[in-house]
């Protein structure tokens, strides 16, 4: 069962009971339920766009926010465990920011993160530069102007996304 590999778990038996709701009821009527089909078009649409396959082919630098609700922090961790599944993980970094919201990031951030990419791209090299203390580093020398608050880089390990949508599933 999925949830009970989930980080969520205790979260989601809390709010079960705290409802006076029947989690188990509620997974056994999930279990019984008969399965819907994709539809073909739809599935070719999401193969072609959203699968992802691990197959960079120039530096890509991720950023994303700890605290994003939309799209969750474990979707970096899939789509690093494909990169790497093909061989190409010297050609991603990933950076995380501590913050709230969806690409809630300051206008400094996105500018170290920029400057570290094109930096990437001049030498050929990452070097320790998508390091937090660095990318850190970076954004505060940006000045008030770019820093609407404090620079917030960290490094974080998502832990697994449970249902992945990588071409090693298809």
């Amino acid at each position: 069962m999925q949830l009970a590999r989930s980080i969520n778990k205790d979260e989601v038996m809390a709010l079960y009971a705290q409802a006076g709701l029947s989690l188990d009821a509620d997974l056994a009527t999930l279990a019984q339920t008969p399965r819907i089909s994709a539809d073909p078009n739809a599935l070719s649409y999401l193969e072609k766009y959203i699968v992802y396959n691990g197959n960079i082919e120039v530096p890509v630098l991720t950023m994303h926010t700890v605290g994003d609700g939309l799209v969750l922090p474990q979707d970096e961790q899939a789509y690093a465990s494909v990169v790497r599944s093909q061989g190409n993980q010297s050609l991603l970094r990933e950076t995380f920011v501590d913050r709230a919201g969806h690409c809630a990031f300051t206008p400094a951030e996105t500018i170290a993160a920029f400057e570290t990419l094109v930096n990437r791209l001049g030498t050929g090299s990452w070097e320790d530069s998508t390091a937090e203390t660095q990318m850190n580093a970076t954004a505060t020398g940006l000045g008030t102007t770019f820093n609407t608050s404090t620079a917030a880089f960290t490094d974080i390990h998502p832990s697994a996304f449970l249902r992945p949508f990588d071409a090693r599933d298809i």
